[in-house]
């Protein structure tokens, strides 16, 4: 639009003298509407986090409770979604802060509502993590990255050329079996916490590592039944 404003412009500079004013008197409207345009562009601001002076993007840190040295905390608190055991509501995990706020609400269980459970891990044999965290609660981080755009990478440890790593860890989701309800898959944090006292071993909504399976997934480079790694990269 502004290059096809231009071009007119320039016509009407090589025409304007020596003949009528009506080409000058379009000329001026011309250029008062483009001066009138840049100013609302100076107005408008796309709203992202800053950090340190460069635009930032968000992300989730599983099972830590602190963010790596280069992002920023946003909040911490639990791992929540839903019981292994039960249908509808959320397939996804949620980070929930450790201050909620409430509004209007009514107290007990009520019918016609979705529900979420903390999340606890199932580390059955050992592996990939030590056994001493089964049956323990997952805490997590928000983290605001110094970069502005934040990826996922399953089955790497290390980030593609010119990303950054954020964290690395491995792959968990909900256990594989049709009696239990599907999760997402996350990266968790290769260095376990857990949230103190919450050892109770409730099995509500729960989270274990994930192994390849060969077939339609390529063997090799893949292996079956080795638990996968993960990174979190910022770029």
């Amino acid at each position: 639009m502004f290059l096809v404003v231009l071009v007119v412009l320039l016509v009407f500079n090589t025409n304007c003298y020596g003949k009528s004013e009506k080409p000058c008197a379009l000329k001026d409207h011309l250029i008062r509407e483009i001066e009138s345009n840049l100013v609302e562009l100076k107005s408008l601001h796309v709203h992202t986090p800053e950090y340190g002076g460069h635009h930032g993007e968000t992300y989730i840190r599983w099972g830590k409770s602190s963010c790596p040295q280069k992002a920023t905390l946003v909040y911490d608190g639990y791992a929540a979604g839903n019981d292994y055991s039960i249908g509808g509501s959320g397939s996804n995990f949620l980070c929930l802060p450790k201050n909620p706020d409430w509004k209007e609400y009514t107290s007990g269980a009520n019918h016609g509502t979705g529900r979420i459970f903390g999340v606890e891990y199932e580390i059955i044999n050992h592996k990939p993590y030590p056994r001493s965290f089964h049956n323990q609660d997952m805490p997590c981080a928000v983290c605001l990255a110094a970069r502005s755009t934040v990826l996922m990478v399953p089955g790497k440890l290390k980030c593609h050329k010119g990303w950054n790593k954020e964290f690395s860890g491995y792959l968990m989701s909900e256990e594989s079996t049709s009696t239990r309800t599907p999760s997402e898959y996350i990266c968790v944090d290769e260095k376990l916490e857990s949230v103190p006292g919450g050892g109770a071993g409730r099995d509500q909504s729960v989270v274990y590592p994930v192994e390849a399976v060969c077939g339609n997934l390529k063997c090799p480079p893949y292996v079956g039944g080795r638990e996968l790694t993960c990174v979190v990269c910022s770029k």
